[in-house]
């Protein structure tokens, strides 16, 4: 297990965050259809869970929350690698 002095040094390394939101499933047209400002609906409501990634792995999961009117994920467990 690594030390905290250890874990200190790799502190500042920028990963990429990501909550999957799945979405419906969808045509090549319909995709191309698209524009700015269009809206695809997940299905999902708030207080749905929702996994988390960090660098591609899984790190938790999030509920969908409101915050200052935008839409937030709130960290409500982390994974624990085991299964």
């Amino acid at each position: 297990m690594a030390t905290l002095s250890e874990l200190d040094r790799v502190a500042d390394i920028p990963v990429l965050f990501e909550a999957v939101l799945p979405g419906p499933p969808m045509r090549v047209g319909d995709l191309m259809a698209l524009s700015e400002g269009s809206l695809i609906n997940t299905g999902r409501q708030a207080g749905e869970t929702v996994e988390i990634f960090a660098a591609g792995a899984l790190i938790g999961f999030a509920e969908l929350a409101g915050a200052d009117g935008r839409w937030a994920v709130r960290i409500v467990r982390f994974h624990s690698g085991n299964g």
